[in-house]
C-alpha cells in the first residue's frame, strides 16, 4: 500500500487521549506579571522535556529497520508502543504550540513599552502557530494503528509468541507502516525542538527582563561604559528605539542616540563620575547641542550626569531651551524611582 507523498499532515488535530504521564495541567499558574509568565514557561519547558524523554526511549526501536520477510510479536508490540507515544507527543506539542500563541498574544496585548522586548516577542511569536510539514504517514495514522493491531492479534499467534502465515502483502504493508511510524517520530522530535528553542529563548532573553532600575549608590560605582549602557536601557524601558549606544570618534558628543515612538531623535551625552564627585560645565552642553543640530534640527539634546551641573551649564541650556539636563536628583527619579524620561524632563523645559 502506498501513500501520496505530496500530502501533508492534516491540519485538524485528532482529540488528545493522554496517558498518565501526559495528564497534568499545562498552565496552572497562580503568579501574575513577569514572574507568573516565567513560571508558565518553566511548566512548558518541563512538558517538552518529558515528551523528548519519551521519544528518546524509542531510539533503539526507531533505528531498527522493519523486517520485510516475517513478523515477530515482540517487535510488533514495540511498534505499537512507539506509535502510541508518537501520537501522544504530537498532541502534546500541539497543545504547547496553542498555549504559546496565547502567551505571546497576552504579552503583546500588555503595555510593552520596551522596544527590545516588543521586538523579541514579535520574533518569537512568528516561530509558532505554523503547522510544520509532516511526512505522509500522518494521513493514515488510523490505518497504521489497525495494521499493528491485526499483527498483534492472538488469532495470528502460536505457542512461543511467533506469528504464522501472514500474507506477503500484509508483511509488506506492515513494514511500510512501521517505516512511516519511525519517520513520524522524527517529525515530532523536530517540532518539539523548535518549540524548545522558543521557550528557552523566551526564558533567557530580554523578553522577561524586569524594567531597568538602579539606585544612585549603585550608579556611582559604575564604569563609564556601564553608565552609557544604563542610559540606553532606561531609554528602551521608556519606549525609545536605541539607534546607537556607546560614544567614540565622530559621535558629535552623543554617547547614546535614540528615537522616540514618533521617530524624533534624542541625543544623550553621558557624564559619569566615580562616587558622583564631579561637575559638568557649559562647554559639554554646547558641544552636544552643536552635534544635535547637525544631526537634525528637531533632535533633543540631553546631558545626563551623576555629578553636579554648574550654573553656567544650566543657564546656557535654559536659554531658548537649547538642551535638557538631568543631574543627580533627576537621575534618581529616572533610574531609582522608575519615572519615565518624559516625566523627568517636564521640569527641565517644554516636553
Amino acid at each position: 500500500m502506498s501513500i501520496d507523498s505530496s500530502t501533508a499532515r492534516p491540519t485538524t488535530r485528532r482529540p488528545a487521549s493522554p496517558g498518565p504521564e501526559f495528564g497534568q495541567a499545562l498552565l496552572p499558574g497562580t503568579e501574575t506579571g513577569t514572574e507568573g509568565m516565567r513560571q508558565r514557561l518553566m511548566i512548558l519547558r518541563g512538558r517538552l522535556e518529558r515528551c523528548a524523554t519519551v521519544l528518546r526511549a524509542h531510539k533503539e526501536i526507531a533505528t531498527r529497520a522493519p523486517r520485510t520477510d516475517a513478523l515477530a510479536l515482540d517487535l510488533v508490540r514495540d511498534d505499537q508502543r512507539l506509535l502510541r507515544d508518537v501520537q501522544q507527543c504530537d498532541d502534546e506539542a500541539g497543545e504547547i504550540d496553542d498555549v504559546l500563541i496565547e502567551f505571546f498574544e497576552e504579552l503583546m496585548a500588555g503595555d510593552l513599552k520596551s522596544v527590545r522586548r516588543r521586538q523579541e516577542a514579535e520574533r518569537l511569536s512568528g516561530q509558532i502557530g505554523v503547522s510544520p510539514l509532516y511526512s505522509p504517514g500522518w494521513n493514515s495514522v488510523d490505518e497504521i494503528s489497525e495494521t499493528f493491531a491485526h499483527a498483534s492479534s492472538p488469532l495470528l499467534s502460536v505457542e512461543g509468541g511467533s506469528l504464522f502465515e501472514p500474507t506477503a502483502l500484509f508483511v509488506k504493508r506492515y513494514a511500510e507502516h512501521a517505516t512511516f511510524t519511525r519517520t513520524m517520530r522524527k517529525d515530532v522530535i523536530l517540532w518539539l525542538a523548535a518549540l524548545w528553542e522558543v521557550v528557552i529563548e523566551a526564558l533567557n532573553g530580554p523578553l522577561l527582563q524586569e524594567p531597568t532600575l538602579m539606585d544612585l549608590e549603585g550608579i556611582d560605582e559604575l564604569h563609564h561604559s556601564q553608565f552609557e549602557q544604563l542610559i540606553a536601557d532606561l531609554l528602551d524601558r521608556d519606549g525609545y528605539r536605541i539607534i546607537r549606544s556607546g560614544g567614540g570618534a565622530g559621535d558629535m558628543g552623543a554617547d547614546v542616540l535614540a528615537a522616540d515612538p514618533l521617530g524624533r531623535f534624542v541625543m544623550v551625552q553621558a557624564k559619569h563620575f566615580t562616587g558622583g564627585g564631579g561637575s559638568v560645565g557649559q562647554p559639554v552642553v554646547q558641544h552636544l547641542y552643536g552635534g544635535a543640530m547637525a544631526t537634525h534640527p528637531s533632535t533633543l539634546p540631553v546631558v545626563v550626569t551623576n555629578g553636579r551641573l554648574t550654573g553656567g551649564a544650566k543657564g546656557w541650556a535654559a536659554e531658548d531651551f537649547r538642551a535638557r539636563l538631568i543631574g543627580r536628583e533627576e537621575l534618581r527619579r529616572w533610574a531609582e524611582n522608575g519615572e519615565s524620561l518624559e516625566s523627568v524632563l517636564k521640569g527641565t523645559g517644554p516636553a
